[in-house]
């Protein structure tokens, strides 16, 4: 075994590890340095009060809400999207890294999981919701390019990168699930202006194939107001049948007593949660898109949005400025067009070696087209793009927490162009608005190039295409 010697962790265990965990972020989990931490079931939807409509809501964990530690253990970064269907199904998949560090056996595997549930019933009135929720699906453990993502994002931010290797563990669980829920008010209603008070109930478990059982119960008190909402209680988790040791350990930690703190303001949600005995700390930040709202659901725009995306396993930070322009735009057509002019930096790993990375930097121009899709006008949108840019990289190898040796730079030309969705989620501030983007993008080099670096050579300036996650600041005209 790994750490300590413990047989499955289906067993009666007495021993605590020794290292500690911790927690939560938001999209930018991305570019904050993580340290290991523990997490929500994977397969399950997020902890959202039920009271909350979630037509799509993305989940995104890592330590920027957490007390912190030495050590990148453990379930060390989460990202969940989940999806209403219709009025009773709803859609989830989670994407977790899963490190074990500090042992003697060090080593890493990626959880990868998709659930589709049925609502059984879901009952709501101006004071109370019951739900019960059931549903199946899979989840799978390999290589799903966590390596790439955690490295690059550390190496992002200057933080230092894990040399682990993936383990055999390579293998697909059929799941089984449900999640009960009941939120009820001492005082007030759900639809009017004042405050009201109440407690919320949830108790949620999950079953997979290989024999594991994953369950958790919270029970919270909770205070709104309009678009805001608190929370605060206690939550029990429970792991049990894990065999492998980088799943023991993260069972191991993720099993404890926590208390719950809730905020969500619009929509955004934040939680954290704090354990008492395994002293972990995790939390998430969860943006819900839902629409602006009657009164801003077909409210023009100015013609000036600001884009910030990371893109992923190829971790780069881009920074997007959009223009909408009168010429751009002459005739009756449903398409908006807009220059663009973006700019990004990043130092992905190269391919599979978590000890050479690539630092890029490119900046690029182009038209993008966006129109929105659909009976939910104004909610959804599909944008395209298209343009010519500019690519620098250089090859650098990184050991025992520094730079060791670099190549010299190479440039090229490039296109680039990019596919994706925008889906309106609230306004902020009085008239400053926010949309989530879930897209792929793509640079295509005019020519490759190779790089030489003590004695080596490296081909760089390859076509790259990534899955690009991302927010849209915007505002409406008066």
């Amino acid at each position: 075994m790994i750490g300590v010697n413990r047989e499955s962790f289906n067993n009666e265990h007495d021993v605590k590890p020794n290292t500690p965990v911790c927690v939560a972020g938001l999209w930018l989990e991305l570019l904050i340095p993580v340290v290991g931490f523990a997490g929500e079931i994977a397969g399950l939807p997020p902890n959202t009060p039920p009271i909350i409509e979630t037509p799509l809501e993305f989940a995104f964990s890592n330590d920027l809400l957490g007390r912190g530690g030495s050590v990148d253990d453990f379930r060390t970064q989460q990202f969940i999207i989940s999806a209403a269907i219709g009025e009773r199904w709803e859609l989830t998949v989670d994407h977790s890294i899963l490190t074990l560090v500090d042992a003697d056996e060090p080593g890493r595997t990626d959880q990868l999981s998709a659930a589709l549930g049925y609502r059984l019933f879901d009952t709501r009135n101006d004071r109370r919701v019951n739900r019960l929720t059931a549903g199946l699906g899979v989840r799978g453990y390999g290589d799903f390019g966590g390596e790439r993502i955690q490295n690059g994002s550390h190496q992002l931010v200057r933080s230092s990168v894990e040399l682990v290797p993936y383990t055999d563990l390579n293998r697909t669980d059929a799941t089984a699930w449900f999640d009960a829920q009941r939120f009820a008010l001492f005082k007030g209603e759900f639809d009017t202006d004042n405050w009201r008070y109440g407690y919320w109930l949830r108790g949620s478990a999950l079953w997979a194939s290989d024999g594991q059982l994953d369950s958790a119960l919270g029970v919270y008190l909770t205070a709104g107001r309009r678009s805001l909402d608190m929370w605060i209680g206690l939550r029990q988790d429970w792991r049990s049948g894990y065999e492998e040791p980088v799943l023991i350990e993260t069972a191991f930690v993720e099993e404890d007593l926590a208390a719950v703190i809730g905020l969500r303001w619009g929509p955004i949600i934040f939680e954290t949660v704090q354990q008492f005995e395994n002293k972990a700390s995790y939390g998430q930040i969860r943006l819900v898109a839902a629409g602006f709202g009657e009164e801003r659901a077909r409210a023009k725009e100015t013609r000036f949005a600001f884009d910030a995306s990371i893109t992923i396993p190829d971790v780069v930070l881009n920074l997007t400025g959009r223009h909408r322009s009168d010429w751009l735009n002459r005739g009756d057509s449903a398409w908006q067009r807009s220059l663009f002019v973006m700019a990004g930096y990043g130092e992905p790993q190269h391919d599979d070696d978590p000890t050479i990375y690539r630092r890029t930097q490119q900046i690029g121009a182009g038209v993008e087209w966006e129109k929105p899709l659909g009976a939910h006008d104004g909610w959804v949108s599909v944008y395209s793009s298209l343009g010519a840019g500019w690519r620098q990289e250089r090859v650098f190898a990184y050991e025992n927490k520094r730079v060791s040796e670099q190549s010299d730079t190479v440039s090229r030309g490039a296109l680039l162009a990019g596919l994706g969705l925008r889906f309106d989620s609230g306004e902020l501030i009085s008239r400053l608005n926010f949309r989530i983007q879930l897209g792929l993008s793509a640079w295509i080099p005019f020519s490759d190039a190779q790089l030489d670096m003590e004695g080596e050579t490296f081909r760089v300036q390859r076509p790259m295409v990534a899955v690009t996650v991302g927010l849209t600041l915007g505002r409406f005209d008066d």
